[in-house]
């Protein structure tokens, strides 16, 4: 995480939606504005909530990210914490993001890379929680490396190596980068990797460009709606959607831009509740934990 993101509203006047570099700027056609709904501040313990997933009815996991415990937190739609689970094998350089497999295996991505230096990262698995009961588990480790990464850090120009977004999709992990370039690009590029224990080097998968500044640009969280197969990523001034697309040829489907009419805190994690609701989390300020967000999409036509 960096701090300072304050710039955002001091952004907020040049901010433009795009999706491809050839798509006109001022084209507000994949457009819809939405509203996030407050429902509840996460719990004190979740000072840095920066990952969302469920595995069962009303039960919602999150975790803190870099250094601070090795644990994942569940709560339910009250935000009352209602369970602690330690990763015992486990540090937490710096946790951004979790996924869920269909076995409700959750994945959890200790990928924050800000400086881009980073040749230590790793997935951790574990087990659906609800197959035990036990407060500590030992994580199955999936090690992995980028393909086109050959310098530790690499130039200012090349700095998109930073990670905070991760789904699960086929049998396969997709991320998603948080682009640090400078002079800023604007892209968050995709890579794939098999979503099984060992360790692997991550596949560049494609590109997208999602805006001139971090305000509309800076990829926090992902998630998959699996029934639909609808992709969102989220930035700071909204939700991208991407739909109706061929295999996980996600970027080349039908694209649709969610912005918020207002601007919210630091936002760091998402997940799908159906097809068209998400849950939204953000970070604390000082001792005050983050809000939590429900956000309604509006039915495509």
């Amino acid at each position: 995480m960096v701090a300072g993101l304050l710039i955002w509203t001091l952004q907020q006047g040049c901010v433009r939606d795009r999706t491809t570099p050839d798509t006109d700027p001022d084209d507000e056609t994949n457009s819809f504005p939405v509203t996030p709904k407050p429902l509840f501040r996460l719990p004190s313990v979740l000072l840095e909530s920066s990952g969302l997933a469920i595995t069962a009815p009303g039960k919602i996991w999150s975790h803190n990210d870099s250094g601070n415990e090795n644990q994942l937190y569940c709560f339910n739609l009250d935000g009352v914490l209602i369970r602690t689970i330690t990763i015992s094998n486990a540090s937490n350089i710096d946790w951004e993001d979790l996924t869920v497999d269909p076995q409700k295996r959750i994945y959890i991505g200790d990928f924050g890379n800000n400086n881009n230096s980073r040749n230590n990262l790793v997935i951790y698995r574990i087990a659906d929680p609800e197959t035990f009961t036990e407060s500590s588990v030992t994580a199955e480790i999936i090690n992995f490396s980028y393909e086109d990464q050959t310098a530790f850090p690499p130039p200012a120009s090349e700095m998109n190596y930073d990670m905070e977004a991760v789904i699960w999709h086929n049998d396969s992990l997709f991320m998603f980068t948080k682009d640090r370039t400078s002079p800023f690009a604007g892209y968050t590029k995709m890579y794939k990797m098999p979503a099984t224990p060992g360790t692997h080097v991550a596949k560049a998968a494609g590109s997208f460009f999602l805006g001139t500044t971090i305000f509309s640009a800076w990829v926090t969280a992902a998630d998959i709606h699996q029934p639909s197969g609808k992709l969102a990523l989220l930035v700071p001034n909204r939700v991208i959607v991407f739909s109706n697309y061929s295999g996980s040829r996600f970027f080349q489907g039908e694209v649709r831009n969610y912005p918020f009419t207002s601007i919210l805190g630091q936002i760091e994690s998402l997940v799908f509740t159906s097809d068209s609701s998400l849950y939204i989390s953000e970070e604390g300020v000082g001792s005050t934990p983050g809000l939590f967000y429900e956000l309604k999409l509006p039915q495509q036509q």
